[in-house]
């Protein structure tokens, strides 16, 4: 329920006021109110159950440990999975491991990306042009197949700007893709010449 929500967001904050504070018991209650969201968050960028569950772990390892850069009133689930992208990326490049990206057929002939190492054009540009809960929502929806309801009961959010995000990210993600192909073109060509 919604309220159940707010209550939990509160908590939320004021467990990450605490974590800053120095108390380092209220770890639990963060971990607690968002290690489940974390897991599904990586699990379908990893495809590796044991890996995912280390990516989560790493995530509250560097929650601690950098805390005191968590600006307190903002989303601190956003901040945790930025968090966890970051060490799922970067656990990505260590294996090299190729992931498909579908977009469906509106967004490339194929309709489908690779994701393999940080490297891999898509996921590259999606890190340089889509803002972080962009990002996040576009991941959870193309990867993660949840639902925009599902990710906007996970992200706090109401459904209608999750669903509007993810449109204008897909829109800014396919604008640089196209010109990413354009200049790419237009190098090849300089380069036979």
């Amino acid at each position: 329920s919604k309220e159940r929500f707010v209550m939990d967001e509160e908590r939320l904050e004021k467990a990450m006021a605490a974590l800053q504070g120095g108390d380092g018991n209220a770890l639990a209650d963060v971990y607690t109110l968002t290690s489940k969201g974390v897991f599904t968050f990586v699990l379908p960028i990893l495809r590796d159950y044991q890996l995912a569950e280390d990516v989560m772990q790493d995530t509250y390892v560097s929650c601690y440990d950098n805390i005191k850069s968590y600006k307190l009133g903002t989303s601190a689930r956003n901040w945790l999975l930025t968090i966890a992208k970051n060490s799922a990326l970067s656990q990505l490049k260590k294996r090299n491991r190729e992931v498909s990206f579908d977009f469906s057929e509106d967004f490339h002939p194929d309709g489908v990306y690779y994701l393999g190492d940080v490297d891999s054009p898509t996921i590259t540009l999606a890190n340089k042009v889509l803002a972080e809960d962009e990002f996040n929502i576009v991941m959870m929806y193309a990867i993660g197949e949840y639902k925009h309801k599902e990710i906007a009961e996970f992200l706090h959010m109401p459904l209608g700007t999750v669903t509007w995000k993810y449109a204008n990210a897909l829109k800014k993600l396919k604008k640089a893709i196209e010109d990413n192909k354009t200049e790419y073109e237009r190098v090849k060509q300089l380069e036979t010449n």
